[in-house]
């Protein structure tokens, strides 16, 4: 990659480069981007939005000042960086931050004809290391600018890499780069996300619908919580099975079959999940890891089943609400709710009025 001016600290570098030089790297030999440097990135491509509108914007208007006086730029991670006649040779690279930059030069410079495009500067920011952690700290610093879910930071976790590529596997998308699947024009019904699946685990596999139910975007922020629901001792079948039955439940309770009004619709899904599993264990189920006797089994649940026990979860719903003077929304929202609910099917396994 050619460059322009440079700054050097220890083996790492801050860099301007021309826009078409930078282009040249990320593209190949017939013109197409190279997505696979963007592999270590927490999300994919997010389309005409307004960010990317403003880069957009930045790039194509001749007007507009400095390209890089308004752009942070994209961020390198590589293995060797020398420098040679104002030219960077680099082994291995990652680029981890910049990609909605990149994907908007490449759409503007790709027809060749963004001769003054092309001639504008970005900053650039190679940092050579080799060590997994301080790669990982790179990651989630420098996509902190922007708004990101924190369940997205968790991207590049090996545990994340493993979760996709087993579902790939048996022709399911975890979408753990934020769009790519969608980008890739994958089918909707089988493109799962972090927080979905996040969500679906632990209303399964840790008995708390409530936590999915309050918390559905930063329930994986704490490093506690988010162990208990990705981490390598549990089955990647586990994983696969839950999404697969969350959307059977998602599928179900806003069919009419389902006769949910509402509030019903929004509020009780993780909790019928919760009690699918538990009806299907013969008991609560308190760890993911025990998930995978059912999993295992690949055992379904049919349309007859859900209805039976939807009808169940409405009745002690209604009782509990009248009870304790609450409206649903607040109360799907309490473990209290959920501790009740399970309280309510043993006694109907154990013949309790």
């Amino acid at each position: 990659m050619n460059y322009q001016e440079s700054a050097t600290s220890g083996e790492s570098h801050v860099a301007i480069v021309k826009l078409r030089d930078y282009y040249d790297l990320i593209v190949d030999d017939n013109g197409r981007l190279r997505r696979h440097l963007f592999e270590w990135n927490v999300r994919d491509y997010q389309g005409n939005v307004s960010v990317n509108q403003e880069i957009r914007q930045s790039l194509t208007s001749p007007d507009s000042p400095e390209f890089w006086w308004l752009n942070n730029g994209v961020t390198i991670i590589c293995s060797d960086a020398t420098s040679t006649a104002k030219t960077y040779s680099l082994s291995n690279i990652q680029i981890v931050n910049g990609l909605q930059t990149s994907h908007e030069i490449f759409e503007t410079l790709r027809g060749g004809d963004s001769v003054e495009a092309g001639e504008r500067m970005l900053l650039v920011r190679i940092i050579v290391t080799g060590d997994a952690a301080t790669r990982d700290l790179v990651i989630r610093a420098t996509n902190r600018q922007t708004a990101i879910t924190d369940a997205s930071l968790r991207a590049t976790d090996e545990v994340q890499r493993n979760i996709e590529n087993y579902f790939l596997t048996q022709g399911w998308y975890y979408d753990r780069r934020k769009g790519y699947y969608k980008n890739d024009g994958k089918d909707p019904a089988k493109i799962v996300s972090i927080q979905f699946l996040g969500a679906s685990v632990t209303a399964m596999g840790l008995a708390r619908p409530d936590k999915s139910r309050g918390k559905p975007s930063s329930l994986l922020k704490n490093d506690e919580d988010y162990r208990l629901v990705f981490n390598s001792s549990i089955d990647l079948q586990v994983y696969l099975w839950a999404a697969r039955l969350q959307r059977q439940v998602d599928s179900f309770i806003l069919s009419e079959a389902a006769e949910a009004n509402v509030s019903q619709k929004s509020n009780l899904k993780f909790h019928l999940s919760m009690l699918i599993v538990d009806l299907l264990n013969g008991a609560p189920i308190r760890r993911p890891q025990q998930l995978r006797v059912l999993s295992s089994a690949n055992i379904a649940v049919d349309d007859a089943i859900l209805k039976d026990l939807f009808e169940k979860l409405k009745e002690w719903s209604s009782v509990y609400l009248k009870r304790e003077g609450v409206i649903l929304e607040r109360a799907t929202k309490a473990q209290r709710f959920s501790e009740y609910l399970l309280d309510r099917a043993r006694d109907l396994r154990e013949g309790t009025p």
